[in-house]
C-alpha cells in the first residue's frame, strides 16, 4: 500500500472516505446508513448512482483491458490478472454469511421502512460482506492509478471519485451496508497493489516484450 500512497490524487480522497466510513460504522446504528438515503432515492441521484454502480461491473474491466493494449501489453496483463482475482470475494461472502439489507430488514420487521429504487432488484440472502462491486471498482481504479503515475493527479483524482462513488452507490441502492463497502474497498486495493508488485518483480518487470503495444495504422504519404 506504500506505493499507492505516493499517488496523492487517489490516496488522499480514498483515505478520507475510509476514515469517515469507519467513524460512521462506529457511531451510526447498523442499517441506519441505508435508511438515510430513503428521501434521496429519486432523480437525478438514482441515475448518477446507477452509473457509479456500473463502474464495478465486468464491462468496464473489458474496456480498460482492451484500451491498455494501445499503451502497454503489460498493463492489459495487470488488469486481467487483477480482474481474475476478484471472484475470490465470493469465497469471503460464503464464509462471512452476512445478511443483505433486504434480508436484514425483513428479519427485523423493518422492510416497510426501506424506500426502494424503482426497477432495482434487491439481492437477498447472506452475501452482503464484502461488497463485490466495491472491491471490483477499487481494484480497477487502483490499478489505473498506478498505471497513470504520480504526475497525472487529475486522472487519479477522477479514479478516486469513481471508486468512492461505486462504493456509496451500493448503500444508496440498498444492496450493501457501509461495513461491506469498506471491506470491499480495502480488499480491492490490496489485490491491485499485490498484482502491481508482482509486475515489478525481476521476472516480469524486465520482460521487454510486455512493453510493446498495438500501434495505430500509419497514414500513407499524401493521404
Amino acid at each position: 500500500m506504500k506505493v499507492l500512497w505516493e499517488h496523492k490524487g487517489f490516496s488522499i480522497p480514498v483515505a478520507i472516505f475510509l476514515l469517515i466510513g469507519i467513524v460512521l460504522v462506529l457511531v451510526v446504528p447498523y442499517g441506519n446508513e441505508v435508511l438515510f438515503f430513503n428521501d434521496l432515492r429519486k432523480e437525478p441521484l438514482v441515475s448518477l448512482f446507477k452509473f457509479f454502480s456500473w463502474c464495478g461491473e465486468t464491462w468496464i474491466w473489458i474496456i480498460c483491458g482492451l484500451a491498455a493494449l494501445f499503451w502497454r501489453f503489460r498493463f492489459t496483463l495487470i488488469i486481467a490478472a487483477t480482474g481474475l482475482l476478484m471472484p475470490l470475494v465470493f469465497i469471503l461472502k460464503d464464509q462471512a454469511a452476512v445478511d443483505r439489507p433486504a434480508t436484514y430488514f425483513q428479519k427485523e420487521n423493518k422492510f416497510q421502512e426501506l424506500v426502494v429504487v424503482p426497477g432495482i432488484f434487491l439481492n437477498r440472502g447472506q452475501t452482503s460482506f464484502p461488497s463485490g462491486h466495491t472491491m471490483a471498482a477499487f481494484g480497477l481504479f487502483t490499478t489505473l492509478t498506478l498505471m497513470a503515475g504520480k504526475k497525472r493527479k487529475g486522472a487519479t483524482t477522477l479514479f478516486a471519485v469513481l471508486a468512492i462513488g461505486a462504493g456509496v452507490s451500493r448503500v444508496f441502492l440498498a444492496q450493501h451496508f457501509l461495513i461491506d463497502v469498506l471491506g470491499g474497498a480495502v480488499l480491492g486495493m490490496l489485490v491491485s497493489t499485490f498484482v502491481w508488485q508482482l509486475n515489478e518483480s525481476k521476472l516480469i518487470g524486465k520482460n521487454q516484450l510486455l512493453d510493446g503495444r498495438i500501434k495505430w495504422p500509419a497514414k500513407s504519404p499524401g493521404a
